[in-house]
């Protein structure tokens, strides 16, 4: 899926959600984007278009930082066996 469909869906409907809501539909929108297996540096490409949206965005790319240096320990332990 491209950048530009990506940002055209969100645009659809963020208009219609309250402001309260717009970081939770962010976050919940990209993850359904994960879920879609859209690729992590294709979201990372949406990034300065909408503040919700680039919130979002680092919350994914700290959570993907987090999880290689888990896997990362993981494999450095299994090495020791």
């Amino acid at each position: 899926m491209e950048e530009a469909l990506i940002i055209e869906i969100w645009d659809t409907f963020r208009e219609y959600i309250p402001d309260k809501n717009k970081e939770m539909a962010a976050n919940q929108y990209l993850d359904w984007l994960l879920g879609k297996d859209i690729d992590s540096s294709v979201i990372e490409g949406l990034s300065g278009y909408d503040p919700h949206l680039d919130e979002a965005i680092k919350n994914v790319v700290a959570d993907e930082e987090n999880e290689t240096e888990d896997d990362n320990e993981y494999y450095e332990d299994d090495e020791d066996y």
